[in-house]
């Protein structure tokens, strides 16, 4: 087992990292071979004198305290990262957030067992009752379907950064890339996937997806939380590598035109008379028969939502996501009206708040 740098950046998160911290702290993993660096990024409420106490307990906690009036010259949480990482006296880093908590007390080994520089990870969230909190945890798997996939053809564009491996040293060379460097300093977010995106260049990512390897956070409480903290993720996506864009976007693309024209077909083929256009029924003479064309048009549009479901059952099963099974083709319906939805944050717009 490698020494190991435990990152965390918080921002007013005092309850979180008293309630969350110290199952970080006590990780399975030999005393001496890891250390947990908390940045406080300007915090205004308790978070110093919880970090505090806590030290007491662990040595090998680590606090570093930004001044909440401190000029940043980098937007979001990279400005606290960049701090935390800067600290860190290993190479291998491991980054997770306030309101997370590891699955498990292995949790630590898991995550930085692969020999890759890079490893990705899971990070998970708490089921609770509602609409919100399945379509979160769905959205959830379907986006680490994406980038694990990606990941393991060799065109990784992402990681959660609250469940995310990689070496130090391979942040050097993008100090040298003003290219990388001017996009990095002017998004809201990009440091869970222009990172990755743009060091997995130069290092194909591992896959560390087992149940005990994950983090679980807490969801966003309500719809308007959840949107503010979706506009500033997608923000990114626009700056991501060109083959990957186009591969997305069609994907995003023809998932939002299955839904969109399969079912006008399916209302009109219900609604139309027998005989017009697109009806369910066809005229021969007298005669109503049911129409072929639209008999297979009905057969292939729940074919291709059985087939992606059944390849979403393995996921879940995988990833240990309950209750979502039977949520499924909900939850791929409304993918594809969160798309439409946003858009506009997708392609242009861009919001500079972490917290």
């Amino acid at each position: 087992m490698q020494p190991v740098s435990v990152i965390i950046c918080a921002r007013n998160e005092a309850a979180n990292l008293e309630r969350f911290l110290p199952q970080v702290l006590r990780q399975d993993y030999p005393a001496g071979l890891f250390e947990v660096i908390v940045v406080d990024d300007g915090s205004t409420d308790t978070s110093a004198a919880v970090l505090a106490a806590l030290q007491q307990q662990y040595g090998h906690l680590r606090i570093i305290t930004i001044p909440a009036d401190t000029q940043k010259d980098l937007p979001g949480k990279k400005y606290a990262l960049r701090a935390g990482i800067a600290a860190a006296q290993y190479e291998r880093l491991l980054l997770t957030d306030a309101d997370c908590q590891p699955a498990s007390a292995t949790w630590l080994r898991d995550m930085t067992a692969p020999e890759a520089a890079i490893v990705l990870g899971y990070g998970a969230y708490q089921t609770a009752p509602g609409l919100l909190n399945r379509f979160i945890r769905w959205e959830t798997v379907h986006t680490c379907m994406q980038y694990a996939g990606y990941g393991r053809r060799g065109k990784a564009y992402m990681g959660v950064g609250r469940n995310l491996c990689y070496n130090k040293s391979l942040l050097a060379p993008l100090q040298q890339d003003a290219a990388f460097q001017e996009t990095y300093r002017h998004t809201p977010s990009g440091d869970d996937d222009l990172l990755i995106a743009a060091i997995a260049t130069h290092s194909r990512p591992a896959l560390s997806l087992q149940p005990a390897a994950h983090t679980i956070s807490l969801p966003q409480p309500g719809w308007r939380s959840w949107w503010h903290q979706k506009t500033r993720h997608v923000s990114t996506g626009k700056f991501y590598p060109a083959g990957v864009k186009r591969l997305l976007g069609v994907y995003g693309l023809s998932h939002g035109l299955f839904w969109l024209i399969g079912l006008l077909l399916l209302v009109l083929s219900l609604c139309m008379p027998p005989g017009a256009p697109f009806s369910f029924w066809r005229l021969d003479g007298c005669l109503a028969t049911p129409d072929p064309f639209i008999i297979a048009v009905w057969i292939a549009f729940l074919l291709r939502i059985v087939l992606y479901w059944i390849n979403a059952a393995v996921w879940y099963r995988g990833l240990a996501e309950k209750k979502l099974f039977l949520f499924y083709p909900i939850g791929d319906l409304g993918w594809a009206l969160y798309n439409v939805i946003l858009s506009p944050y997708i392609l242009w717009k861009s919001k500079q708040a972490w917290k």
